[in-house]
């Protein structure tokens, strides 16, 4: 059995661009309301408590929660903050694998997605080096890519 977990280089990516993204919103209420100061304001204390919530609340927790767990037969996804998801699929009933690496796989953006019969199921967030150990695992047990 072996468990990977989340690339916490993915959720600093993801911080930057929900920072980037509320800088770009700020600036556009600037712009549009430029003449109602009291909307500006209202908008601008939304988009920045719903940054500093997101960025240091629940992507860390959801980041804690994201794990995979490998074994001979399954694999196992388990990923939630409130309600708790678990999601299984037995290596026998897998079709074929879909690998998608933005980046050059750098910070964390490592997706695998495991179709089967009748569904899919999307690992993402992986480490570079857990993308291809998990790659090499399914290979010995006879599942291979899609072209």
């Amino acid at each position: 059995m072996k468990e990977y977990y989340a690339d916490l280089s993915a959720m600093k990516l993801l911080q930057v661009l929900i920072s980037v993204i509320t800088v770009i919103l700020i600036s556009a209420s600037i712009f549009i309301f430029f003449r109602l100061k009291i909307i500006i304001w209202i908008l601008v204390g939304i988009f920045i408590i719903t940054a500093i919530i997101i960025n240091f609340i629940c992507l860390p927790v959801y980041f804690k929660t994201l794990k995979y767990t490998v074994t001979a037969n399954q694999i196992t996804i388990r990923q939630g903050i409130f309600l708790v998801r678990e999601q299984s699929i037995k290596l026998q009933s897998v079709q074929f694998v879909q690998f998608i690496t933005g980046l050059n796989g750098m910070f964390g953006l490592n997706f695998v997605i495991l179709y089967v019969y009748g569904g899919s199921m999307m690992i993402f967030f992986m480490k570079k080096q857990d993308r291809q150990e998990l790659t090499d695992f399914l290979q010995r047990k006879g599942i291979f890519h899609a072209p």
